[in-house]
């Protein structure tokens, strides 16, 4: 389900990167999470549950956006610590968000603890897909 908000989110920052192409490299992370979510979900469907083969490829593209997705979790989690020591980096930017009844402030530090525990977590995914992976190469034909 996450995977499925994450590519929704790509889509609009595809348009949004046409203004500002320094954002294609969020697009590219973005992208590459969907996909590692898309194979690896393909992986546990067709080789740990049903006990049948993939594609040399196929393993391919999992390992390569694995890396990917990977990148993407060290990036949020630096950027969560980063907010944690340094709150008041983002004070101007906070001042123009349009929140009424909460602290600005508070609001940041729980997106950063968001993407800390969800960084986290895809990180011990990737991981563990990995471990998985040399466990059951014999799966994988050309």
């Amino acid at each position: 389900m996450f995977a499925a908000f994450i590519a929704v989110c790509a889509i609009v920052l595809i348009l949004f990167s046409l203004a500002d192409p320094a954002g294609l490299l969020q697009v590219f992370l973005l992208a590459g999470v969907v996909l590692y979510a898309w194979y690896a979900n393909r992986f546990e469907k067709t080789i740990l549950r049903d006990k049948r083969t993939m594609t040399k490829k196929q393993k391919d593209w999992l390992q390569v956006n694995a890396i990917v997705a990977a990148v993407f979790c060290l990036l949020g989690i630096s950027n969560s610590i980063y907010v944690y020591y340094n709150p008041h980096i983002v004070d101007d930017l906070l001042k123009q968000m349009p929140l009424k009844d909460t602290n600005p402030q508070t609001v940041l530090m729980n997106g950063a603890t968001f993407l800390l525990v969800l960084c986290t977590l895809l990180l011990v995914h990737i991981i563990w897909t990995y471990i998985l992976v040399r466990k059951h190469k014999d799966y994988f034909t050309l």
